[in-house]
Order: C-alpha cells, then structure tokens, then sequence
C-alpha cells in the first residue's frame, strides 16, 4: 500500500529547522525541493556585513525583480545593473524580515565590493545612490507582495543616516506591513536633528493606526529627539503587545511618560524587560495591573527603593520567569549597600514576585538572605541563573541551591576574583544531589573540578565543559570517570576553534562510546540563559 503524500506544509516545516547551508544544498536536488526551500532562504535575505564579498549577491538578484518603471527611475544616477535576466521567483514576497541597517551595508558593498573585502565604516558612507537603490529596493519588495512580520530600524545621528522611502511605498502594495508582528526601533538622535529622517518619522507616527498586529517591541533609547516620543507612546497605546522591553538610558522624563502607558496594555503583556533604567523616581504599580504578565526581567537595573514593594504588596503575581539584575555591580564583593544597593527591597522583591508559578529565575545580588528568599517563596523553580559578587557566606548559600528539589537547570557565573571558586565547586560536589543541566560560568582549577565530578551525587545529563585549552584533557579525563560512575551524561558542549589533540580526541571518542553527544558549546548556551 502506497503511503499518501505529505502536504507540501509539511514538507516546508521540516526544511525550516535546516541551516542555510543545507537549504543551498536542497535547491540542487529538483525543482520540487527548490520551490520549498527558497522562501525559507529568502524569509530574511538581509545579514550583517563581516568581509563577506557574497552578500551583494542578494542585491544583485532583488535588482533583476524590478520592473521597467523602477529601472527608469535608476537610470540618471548612472549605476550598473547587473546582466538582464529572468528571475527564476519573485524573490521580494518571500521576505518576511527587514533590518533597514543591514540593507543600507548591502547596497553599500553592493556598489564598493573592493571596500568591503579592505573594511571600511559603512556609517559614515555617503553615496547619493544608496537612499536611490534604498528606495527602489523596497517598492519591488512591497510591489511582489512581500508580507513584512518583523522590522529593525536604527536612527541615529548622523550626516550619512539613509531614510526610509515614504511610507506610501508601505501602504500601496497588500500585505505589506499590515500584518507587522514585531517591531524593533534603536533610537540615539538629540533634540532638533531629524531633518534627515523625516521619512522615519512618518513611518513611526503612521504605524500605530496603520498596522493592528504587533505583539512584540523593543524600544532602545540612547539620545530622543522629541519627535519621536508621541509615536512610541501610541504604539504602546494603539497595539495589542505580548512582549515589550523598554531601554532608556539617562532620560528620566520620558522613562516616565511610556512607562505610564503600559496601563493600557493590562490585558495582552505577557513578557515585560527593563534594560537600564533608573527606577528610584518611577512608580511600580502599573505591573500590579498587568493581568496577564508571565516574565518580568529588570536587566542592569537600579533605583529599587521601600516603595516599590509596597505598592507591588497587595497583588499576588502568577509569574514564570523573573530576572532580577542589579546594576553597577562590578568586583564589588560584599559592599552592596555602598553600592546604593538595598539588600531588603531586593529579598522583598523576592517575595512580592516570586510564587509556587515561578519556573525560571536570574539573580546576581546573591546573599544569604536573598537565597533563603528564594527557597521560601520560589520553591518550585527548575531553571536558576546566579552571579555571585560576594565570596560570604558561600558554604551556606550552595547547601539550600541545593536543597531547591525542582531545580533541573543551574547556571552559575562568578563576578569577583574575591569568590572563592574553589571553595564553591567543592562545596557543589559535597552538597548537589538532582540536577539536569550544569554550567560553571567562570575558572575552575582541576583539582577542584575532579573533587567535583569524584563526589557529586546529581545524574548530570548536559554539561558545557569549562573553557580552558591547557586543563581541558584535564576536564575530560573527570567526565570519562564520572559517566563511567553515574552513565547519566546525555550532551556534553565543548568549545569549538580549537584544534584537539590526540589525548582529547582519544577521550572524546571514549565519551561518544557511552552514547554522549558532543556539540559545539554555543549550541547549549541558549538552555542556560
């Protein structure tokens, strides 16, 4: 019996998880796998230039989609097409992502290819026909009938700042943008300097009555003209997000003015991130009113006073992930207070926001008391990531991360040469009895890595071995006993851009016998953080 087909959207989900070099390599096979492969490809066709002279090549190939309209317009600015051709697809509607950025670097190493093979500053280019190309280039996207999810856009200050085409060159062609989905905006521009990009800030006040699907923003905000502040403040207002963060550095005055529209999206924020901010002058209450909000992160933040514990007292917080990352830390050692840190806001942070919910938390102000906290009120958690600044009171501090029972996934950074990293390995391997996934984020001496692997009790099934050339045979002769002893260890990462000796490959290969995985470091990183 003849098994039925399956339908080509199945066949596209499973292309979708290949690396772009498998893909390159499905559109020799036949016209069928050609067809699936080259929207996938084409999905994001725009990437950073690092010295990569191929990278024209994706402008060459969206330049022979235009039409004889768009070529005319091209014609007076004397550029060099390349040879006339049919194009096999409309490559412009698979495109479903657009850095404006990395569009901008492309045209520009388009038109110097011997320039991006010396290296030059790309910012600081100036070519009149880079905003040309710029703008043809997006009414042929848009004219093959792209349908945009996501877009990046990067204004800054600058003499050489490329401007969007006019937004009439977004709104004319369906879909278009108007089923934009994610929005990413960099702003570091000062008061009255945005004559060059007056089509960003079209663009920027258009969005949030033109389009009514973006889930996901990210503002990061250096320098703000503003310009730019009312389109901000609607895009939060006006669009139903799922996910916002929110980077200002040093402007307090509009810190406050688009953290107080967050009230309008108590009913779809589900994952909220700070980055950077002063928090000493912003009322906190607006989170109370967050009905559905799943991750709350504060990333190099500060200003945590009494006040924002009292009013964040009267909400019982259904949380998942919490990440509570002070700045300013920085080999500080146990002088948290002199570092304008207050140690019981931050233990009753702890207790506001963390619940039985609570899977996942990030903490780098890592005392006895903020641990203790931890194992009172996020008793549940499964994932944890610490950075430790203080080397006091370690050999009570590891025995209760111990004592966590759901804990699966531990990461653990050191921040200050004054941490005993000796004394807190060994103290891991005396104390540690059920854990999944291990990562030491930090030096490790061999003799405390074998005391560790000789007595830790935990079935460690991924482990990233620590990066040092010189004592990593060192490393992998303690894992090869410890498998031996436990046979838990499922995927072992392992830095790569080194070259292996014969010891290392000899041990490698001795893990890879008893059924081990052996991935690059980089591919288990993403579980850790």
């Amino acid at each position: 019996m003849t098994l039925p087909l399956l339908p080509d959207e199945c066949f596209s989900d499973i292309l979708s998880f290949l690396d772009n070099k498998s893909l390159y390599k499905c559109l020799f096979v036949n016209r069928f796998y050609c067809k699936l492969s080259i929207p996938i490809i084409w999905k994001e066709p725009f990437r950073p230039i690092f010295v990569k002279p191929k990278f024209p090549l994706v402008i060459n190939t969206l330049l022979i989609c235009l039409n004889d309209k768009e070529i005319s317009s091209l014609i007076p600015y004397k550029i060099d097409f390349p040879i006339s051709q049919s194009p096999l697809f409309d490559y412009g509607k698979f495109i479903r992502m657009i850095d404006q950025d990395f569009v901008k670097q492309n045209i520009i190493t388009w038109l110097n290819p011997s320039n991006a093979i010396e290296g030059y500053d790309v910012d600081k280019y100036q070519d009149y026909r880079v905003q040309k190309l710029m703008d043809v280039i997006y009414h042929m996207i848009m004219r093959q009938g792209s349908n945009l999810q996501k877009f990046n856009l990067n204004v800054f200050q600058s003499d050489f700042y490329i401007d969007l085409p006019k937004f009439s060159t977004f709104m004319t062609f369906n879909p278009g943008i108007t089923d934009l989905k994610s929005l990413n905006m960099e702003i570091d521009l000062e008061h009255n300097n945005d004559i060059g990009c007056q089509n960003t800030i079209e663009f920027l006040s258009t969005i949030p009555t033109f389009c009514h699907n973006i889930i996901n923003c990210d503002l990061w905000i250096f320098k703000l003209n503003s310009t730019f502040v009312k389109p901000f403040l609607d895009i939060i207002r006006l669009q139903p997000l799922e996910r916002l963060l929110i980077c200002i550095v040093n402007i307090e005055e509009n810190a406050k003015n688009i953290i107080n529209t967050l009230e309008f999206r108590s009913e779809t924020l589900k994952e909220l991130l700070f980055e950077c901010l002063d928090f000493q002058h912003i009322d906190l209450s607006f989170i109370s009113n967050l009905e559905c909000l799943e991750q709350l992160k504060f990333i190099y933040c500060k200003g945590f006073v009494s006040h924002h514990y009292e009013v964040l007292s009267n909400k019982k917080f259904q949380l998942k992930e919490l990440k509570l990352w002070h700045s300013g830390l920085d080999d500080f050692y146990d002088r948290f207070e002199s570092n304008d840190i207050k140690l019981n806001v931050i233990e009753e942070m702890i207790h506001l926001l963390g619940d039985k919910s609570l899977y996942k938390l990030s903490l780098n102000v890592v005392t006895l008391e903020t641990i203790k906290m931890v194992k009172l009120y996020c008793s549940n958690i499964t994932f944890l990531h610490i950075k430790i600044f203080s080397g006091q009171s370690l050999v009570s501090i590891i025995p209760i991360i111990c004592e966590l029972s759901s804990l699966k996934i531990l990461n653990i950074q050191i921040g200050s040469y004054r941490v005993n990293s000796s004394l807190l390995v060994k103290t891991l391997g005396d104390y540690l009895t059920s854990i999944q996934s291990l990562f030491f984020d930090f030096f490790i001496d061999l003799s405390s890595f074998e005391y560790f692997t000789n007595n830790c009790k935990a079935n460690i099934e991924k482990f990233i071995v620590p990066n040092n050339e010189s004592l990593r045979v060192g490393y992998l002769l303690c894992l090869n006993n410890y498998q031996k002893i436990h046979n838990s260890l499922k995927v072992l990462g392992i830095e790569d851009g080194f070259d292996l000796n014969d010891d290392e490959l000899e041990l490698i290969d001795s893990l890879k016998n008893q059924d081990i995985s052996i991935v690059p470091t980089s591919q288990l990183l993403k579980l850790f953080y």
